[in-house]
């Protein structure tokens, strides 16, 4: 066995290892001692040790092995596409929880996307019901949201067990939650489907678009159910404009976590008692303090922080269309003055990381204002007075998020 290992180490040294079939490529893979052994110039394979070899027990790397051998025999793109290469690794590490075995799976479509969902379900659905945004995190690369660990979960509802009996969710679920969770789109993380089923079974779906810009929708908290009667509070009102609303909980946060001017934070804040109209003439009121500034305060507007590694945007030699990340709170204000908007009072989450905020301008005028999170998500575009993005904006936006491979949020 030692000789055999020593002779493929060998080989793939001297051979084009190109013109190997997949199923040499995963025998070499599982011979090598450690990822040292792989070509430097090949990070393909370097990312399938990693996610199909590396830190697994004797046992695992033979199921896995085994379980890609077995694929490798199909005619499916699957092994040759490096962005599958995580979910292949799950397959195998989980392939001992099958419902169906991976011989009788014939892919019926030439993409891998397609490919992916359809094993998947193949494998591990028993009764075909699994939702296809679960189904559809598997080539997302991002298999754990706030907490759940996805491919346990599509196992667990693949068994045919309900989605509130799963013991990794964040929070409890009601039967009407859970049925509107199942119904929430293909392509929803596990946190936007949380948020549609929570909606839905409020009757205020058609919020669901100005929550999910929001910052508190991103996270699951012992918050919830304060910003879920935020959005109860704004179903009950007649006639408001939903552009309101992200303003608002911007207002409310800011007076909860740090303070509205010299006041101390409220974490006890409450809406009982309180108007539409008053709230929000508060949160207009707010905003021209933070258009108005620190003027006297050099020391805060010289404030900057480490910005995210996402590049900036030019439209050829003519720059008639920029996009530039802010890197000091003064710009910040500047941005807010400009479009009459409170993204200054973001100056908290750029210094954590938490996100970075971009200004877009078009022949030198400043157009929207780009919010991106730290896992390159653009998750808010807001123009002048929080307007929604026109469409040469959005084109403009698309064509950055392509060159600095960023994902736009659908919801924006």
């Amino acid at each position: 066995m030692r000789d055999t290992q020593q002779a493929l180490v060998a080989l793939a040294r001297h051979a084009d290892r190109r013109k190997w079939s997949a199923g040499q490529q995963i025998d070499f893979l599982f011979s090598c001692a450690g990822i040292q052994e792989l070509p430097a110039d090949d990070p393909i394979s370097t990312l399938r040790y990693r996610h199909w070899v590396g830190n697994r027990t004797v046992l695992e790397k033979q199921r896995v092995r085994q379980t890609l051998l077995t694929l490798a025999a199909k005619r499916t793109a699957l092994l040759d596409r490096p962005e599958m290469v995580p979910a292949l690794g799950l397959i195998g590490k989980h392939y001992w929880s099958r419902q169906r075995e991976l011989a009788d799976w014939h892919p019926r479509t030439r993409n891998v996307y397609g490919q992916l969902a359809s094993l998947v379900r193949h494998l591990f659905d028993a009764y075909g019901d699994v939702p296809g945004w679960v189904l559809e995190a598997w080539a997302s690369g991002e298999m754990v949201c706030a907490g759940v660990q996805l491919a346990e979960l599509t196992i667990h509802l693949g068994q045919g067990h309900s989605l509130r009996s799963f013991p990794g969710l964040p929070r409890a679920l009601t039967k009407k939650q859970e049925h509107a969770m199942r119904q929430a789109p293909a392509g929803c993380t596990f946190i936007e489907a949380l948020r549609y089923g929570q909606l839905a079974a409020r009757g205020a779906l058609s919020w669901l678009g100005p929550v999910l810009q929001t910052e508190w929708s991103r996270t699951v908290g012992p918050d919830d159910d304060f910003w879920l009667g935020v959005v109860d509070f704004f179903a009950a009102a007649p006639l408001v404009d939903p552009q309101h609303f992200g303003p608002v909980c911007d207002w409310i946060q800011q007076k909860r976590t740090v303070g509205i001017g010299d006041e101390p934070p409220q974490p006890g804040f409450s809406l009982k008692g309180r108007s539409m109209n008053s709230v929000l003439a508060r949160t207009e009121q707010w905003h021209r303090q933070l258009a108005r500034g620190p003027r006297h305060a050099g020391q805060l507007l010289s404030t900057t922080w480490s910005p995210l590694l996402v590049s900036d945007f030019a439209s050829g030699e003519d720059q008639r269309v920029l996009i530039r990340q802010l890197r000091t709170y003064e710009e910040l204000l500047d941005e807010g003055r400009a479009l009459h908007h409170c993204v200054a009072s973001y100056l908290h989450s750029c210094q954590r990381g938490r996100c970075g905020i971009f200004s877009l301008k078009m022949d030198g005028a400043r157009s929207i204002t780009l919010e991106v999170l730290g896992n390159r998500t653009v998750v808010q575009a807001r123009g002048r007075y929080n307007r929604p993005m026109l469409a040469h904006e959005r084109y403009w936006v698309a064509r950055w998020a392509t060159e600095a491979q960023l994902s736009l949020s659908k919801h924006i």
